[in-house]
């Protein structure tokens, strides 16, 4: 596969776990189908064509971090509700978010045709998007993004020691062990969405994943699927 790795940031970021009832939560890392729609709001692709070519693509999420978490309350908009004959009047209601405060990450996307890989990369070096970039939530928009390795080719192949966010199909929690003699406890997030479908005008999900977001490099005791660059092991989704 051809792919591109590239670096985002901004000053704070929200990607929605969909479980979470309390309140807004956040996952610490995008989703395969939030990077699907940073491509397609680069390359200018509508909904419909995001959630078709996204089983076109392979992620993996080398390096992530943040300098934290806040809970604040947003204002949405609400369009009222029938009641009767007409509609109660429009108002903003409250909800509580829990945000990334200033996140950044490196983040690799594969696909088989050269010349989608070639156009993002031409995107990204040149700034030209056809919609603004977000981080998740449309109210926060990407302030900086760079290339860190331009196009390349891999091969996809059984990888059992990864760095960075360790993706798995399905909803099983790979067996693992640390290669340090102090292991720092792996964050573990089941049913990630992997895929959309559109149902109508709304957005559901297809397929899900597991992610581990490992503070180190961790040991697989099963190989899962992956790519090697310069000498370091990276899970794929």
């Amino acid at each position: 596969m051809w792919g591109i790795s590239f670096r985002i940031r901004s000053p704070f970021g929200h990607f929605r776990n969909p479980y979470t009832t309390t309140l807004k939560q956040t996952y610490p890392f995008p989703p395969k189908p939030t990077i699907i729609g940073m491509v397609g709001a680069m390359l200018g692709w509508d909904e419909k064509t995001v959630i078709e070519e996204t089983g076109n693509f392979k992620i993996a999420i080398p390096f992530w971090k943040n300098r934290g978490k806040i809970i604040e309350f947003t204002f949405i908009f609400s369009a009222g509700k029938i009641k009767g004959k007409s509609r109660t009047q429009k108002k903003f209601r409250p909800e509580r978010f829990e945000l990334l405060l200033y996140p950044e990450f490196e983040i690799i996307v594969l696909n088989h045709a050269k010349e989608v890989i070639e156009e993002i990369a031409q995107r990204i070096k040149e700034k030209d998007f056809s919609f603004p970039l977000f981080m998740g939530k449309n109210e926060f928009l990407i302030t900086d993004i760079y290339i860190i390795k331009s196009l390349f080719e891999t091969e996809i192949c059984k990888i059992n020691a990864p760095t960075g966010i360790v993706f798995k199909e399905g909803n099983e929690i790979p067996e693992f062990s640390s290669l340090s003699d102090k292991p720092r406890p792996a964050e573990v997030f089941i049913g990630v969405p992997k895929s959309l479908k559109l149902v109508g005008k709304k957005r559901e999900q297809k397929e899900v994943c597991t992610a581990l977001v490992p503070k180190e490099t961790i040991k697989l005791k099963e190989s899962l699927d992956g790519i090697k660059i310069n000498g370091c092991e990276y899970t794929i989704i």
